[in-house]
């Protein structure tokens, strides 16, 4: 059976979810959501054209109402284009009055309606030249490139230009009104990386004191031996500095026009925006200066079609906001489908996208490109889309009152935060380079790991973390429970925390093509038996007398063997965990050779030695799956994705016991949702161990809620 709207109210078992979930809502204001109304809210991004506009807005509400959609953002331009130019303020003029009336109709049918400016710098020239119509400073990429349509965002004729273009649109009297991702200095084709304008080196110059021509700037910035320049410090400073400012100005345009309007702002991934000095809560405070709380619309999930595998890593730049951001901001992720057809992207991959950023993120989900914007949004059938946003909207109903009421999440730490970073070593005079590098992120998840950037006493650290560490901050992360790679054991020897982490000496190198589980506590059934590492980055671990080895390093035809995975406990009573490869470059996400049964069985033990004890979930016997967990007062909840074309016969997982007693178990997937009662359950190791009588079709969401009987 379908979770429609109609049954899923009439539903009796999801009737004290939906209260809870409700009941939560009314007191936080998450999500905006009134009571009485469906957890799940659709809020389409759409264009309606100057020349259509009457037309396209009756059939955008005859639209909106038969697919449950209940916001409407409305893009401000007349055109969807990423190098669709910044208007003229006479031209803004226009389109304003234009929309005008749109809004008014859409909000007698009973929406809400936003305003999604598309462009506040400029997404990319797209071979435009707009030097005839603008007269200010336009940016200039590191490598010397000209932008002949992006402007240099601290040109005071261009913050005065956005004041009045804020103010005008605010005159619509918008819910809300989102900064698009433009609003960035990275990646504006045909500048990889702004700004170096004239402007931007003189303001370094009067920062640091030094003149310098932009190559020699550039180099500088990218300098970090032996520590940090003045030229990176204040690079970071500049560029916080001029996006809060910027965004200080547009809020208060709003506000002055339209108090009641909230300030939105997508963004891209966080790394990226570190590398730009990004103040995330001074942005924050910036654009909630009225009292009226933002909303973040980070990126999320693919664009199209991707590699199913990818999809843990894929969202993750929402996920590491979470823990900063969430309780200050409403996240309304954005998914995207560019262009809007299904050649784009499937309707069982959309589907899935949409349901876990329902339990993971938020019960505000910003739909993109469904429609074809080029032909006025209606003009072809994507009747297949249409039909999963009615026939699911149950389901994503019943994921967003799961994770309304169970608000904690679960799993291993990977270990982020926002700082700039200021110690990462960089080889070339490409400012493009300069982001730390991803290591953990969509890794253990596939291999039947629950993972989370909340706190948590299993820790998965990398470089880029650890370098940006003082040496009290380090010494209090290795008293604890921390699982690392070779990379980042490395630089820790460096720093000299080779006696906290067990080892003599770490460097990259060696030719090692095979890996040996010797340690039959930790190996089990694949004791003595080799996995191909032939193509990973290996380093030399020099380990101390007290080290645990799992596995030895072979290398060609057995002519001799090093240390390969480790474990430690130091004298602070910490737990450490060595993988000898480098997560930095790709060996744990991008290597296949790194994914197997006997490397996931390794894992798990070693993961439960790091902890003293169980795990918050692992699922077993099942290859490629996205596990999650949330705990609430009153239940656990379960999700496990399958992430491949095959379907999951049956369910097998483990969680640490979250309470004493018989369980009750309740089920939801696609296509049913009620009590399961034929299911085995065992207490072993500290854990409760599940095995379902269900399976689990490919690129679904199922979930398990667990409670006491």
């Amino acid at each position: 059976m379908l979770l429609t709207r109609r049954n899923f109210c009439q539903s009796a078992i999801s009737a004290p979810v939906m209260a809870l979930f409700l009941d939560a809502l009314a007191e936080t204001g998450a999500g905006e959501t009134q009571v009485g109304a469906p957890a799940a809210n659709y809020m389409l991004r759409y264009l309606v054209r100057s020349e259509t506009a009457k037309q396209q807005t009756e059939g955008l509400i005859e639209y909106c109402l038969e697919n449950h959609i209940r916001e409407v953002l409305l893009f401000n331009g007349n055109h969807w284009s990423p190098g669709w130019n910044l208007p003229t303020l006479e031209e803004a003029k226009v389109r304003v009055e234009v929309l005008r009336p749109v809004v008014r109709r859409l909000r007698e049918a009973g929406l809400h309606v936003s305003i999604n400016m598309l462009t506040t710098i400029g997404h990319a020239d797209a071979g435009r030249d707009e030097r005839k119509r603008f007269s200010w400073q336009f940016m200039v990429g590191d490598d010397g490139a000209e932008c002949h349509a992006i402007p240099c965002p601290i040109d005071p004729q261009w913050k005065s230009y956005v004041v009045e273009l804020y103010a005008l649109n605010a005159s619509l009297e918008p819910e809300f009104i989102y900064v698009d991702d433009d609003f960035r200095y990275h990646n504006h084709s045909p500048a990889a990386w702004g700004c170096f304008c004239p402007l931007h080196v003189a303001e370094m110059e009067r920062r640091t004191g030094k003149r310098l021509p932009r190559e020699d700037l550039v180099h500088q910035i990218l300098s970090a031996e032996p520590q940090p320049t003045i030229e990176r410090q204040e690079w970071f400073k500049l560029c916080g500095d001029s996006i809060l400012e910027a965004l200080r100005i547009i809020a208060a345009a709003v506000q002055n026009v339209s108090p009641k309007t909230h300030m939105g702002l997508m963004c891209s991934d966080p790394n990226t925006h570190a590398a730009e000095g990004r103040r995330w809560l001074d942005m924050v405070g910036a654009m909630s200066a009225s009292g009226n709380k933002p909303a973040l619309r980070p990126t999320y999930a693919a664009y199209s079609e991707t590699v199913y595998l990818a999809v843990p890593e894929q969202i993750s730049p929402m996920r590491k906001l979470q823990p900063l951001l969430a309780a200050k901001m409403r996240f309304t992720p954005e998914l995207e489908n560019w262009p809007g057809t299904r050649f784009t992207k499937s309707v069982a991959l959309t589907r899935l996208q949409m349901a876990l950023s329902f339990f993971i993120a938020s019960p505000d989900l910003t739909i993109n490109n469904i429609l074809d914007f080029f032909e006025g949004g209606f003009q072809y059938d994507n009747a297949d889309y249409d039909r999963m946003l009615r026939d699911f909207l149950g389901y994503y109903d019943t994921l967003a009152a799961y994770a309304g009421e169970c608000r904690k999440e679960r799993g291993l730490e990977i270990l982020w935060d926002s700082r700039p970073p200021l110690h990462r070593h960089v080889t070339t005079d490409r400012m493009a380079d300069l982001p730390a590098p991803r290591c953990w992120e969509g890794v253990l998840d596939i291999l039947g790991f629950a993972t989370t950037f909340y706190p948590e006493e299993v820790r998965l650290a990398d470089r880029g973390y650890l370098e940006e560490r003082s040496d009290e901050e380090l010494r209090s992360l290795l008293r604890g429970k921390v699982l690392m790679d070779g990379d980042s054991a490395a630089f820790l020897v460096e720093r000299g925390f080779g006696p906290e982490i067990g080892l003599k000496s770490c460097r990259a190198g060696g030719g090692a093509n095979a890996e040996r589980l010797v340690n039959r506590e930790f190996a089990g059934e694949y004791w003595n038996h080799d996995e191909e590492t032939w193509s990973l980055t290996k380093y030399l671990l020099e380990p101390v007398e007290q080290a645990i080895l799992v596995s030895k390093l072979i290398g060609p035809d057995e002519t001799y063997t090093r240390p390969g995975m480790m474990l430690f406990e130091n004298y602070q009573g910490g737990r450490v965990g060595i993988i000898p490869f480098d997560g930095s470059t790709g060996d744990f996400d991008m290597r296949p050779v790194f994914r197997t049964w006997k490397r996931q069985r390794a894992l798990r033990k070693m993961l439960e030695w790091i902890n003293k004890g169980p795990l918050p979930l692992f699922v077993e016997e099942a290859p490629n799956v996205f596990p999650l967990r949330r705990d609430g007062e009153m239940a656990v909840v379960v999700g496990i994705a399958n992430l491949t074309a095959d379907p999951l016969p049956q369910v097998k997982f483990r969680i640490a016991v979250p309470f004493e007693g018989k369980p009750a178990l309740e089920l939801l997937t696609f296509s049913s949702k009620g009590p399961l009662s034929n299911f085995h359950a065992t207490a072993t190791d500290g854990y409760l161990r599940f095995q379902l009588p269900v399976g689990i079709a490919p690129l679904e969401l199922a979930c398990f809620r667990i409670s006491a009987s």
